[in-house]
């Protein structure tokens, strides 16, 4: 019994800290985790996908892609895109679609990115553009990008050369990211 209390006095400073920290209490928390977890995920007709812009140096490219919500209803996206390399023809070329970090893209949390209407969520894909060894560089004409979650995909006229077809992407998050 003389454990308690001698731990009772810590476990009120731990609850009035929690209560200066977070003033609106787990309650609020709570309600907004059951909003995000309630918004349904956005399909590709709620959306846009803008041409992405680059940036690279020294055989590294960083493209980013940014998602814009068109419809009028709020939706989320949540985890990492998909992509695949095209060529000419329409058909696919080998594509190695590597999810995290890499040497230019950066760490990015998995978060719920819930948007309304005219928002943005975006996302890095990185590559190398030098091969090593035998490896080959193709040139797409052609990149389909698939949302989060979803089957569909948008075709963009994109020529890149990704040396094996290994692609690094990060996880969608808000808004646009610094390019």
């Amino acid at each position: 019994m003389r454990m308690i209390g001698k731990r009772a006095p810590v476990l009120a400073a731990v609850v009035l800290m929690a209560a200066v920290v977070c003033p609106a209490g787990p309650a609020a928390a709570r309600a907004a985790g059951h909003a995000a977890a309630s918004t349904p995920r956005c399909r590709l007709s709620q959306l846009s996908l803008a041409q992405p812009k680059s940036t690279g140096a020294a055989g590294s490219v960083r493209m980013r892609f940014v998602f814009t919500n068109v419809s009028a209803t709020t939706c989320k996206l949540f985890g990492y895109a998909g992509m695949q390399l095209r060529n000419a023809r329409g058909a696919a070329l080998p594509t190695d679609i590597r999810r995290g970090r890499s040497n230019v893209v950066p760490p990015e949390p998995e978060v719920d990115v819930v948007m309304t209407h005219s928002q943005h969520a975006s996302f890095y894909a990185g590559y190398s553009n030098v091969p090593i060894g035998g490896q080959g560089c193709k040139v797409s004409t052609s990149v389909e990008v698939t949302p989060p979650n979803d089957t569909k995909h948008f075709t963009l006229k994109l020529a890149i050369a990704p040396c094996g077809g290994i692609l690094t992407l990060s996880p969608v998050v808000h808004g646009r990211l610094p390019l």
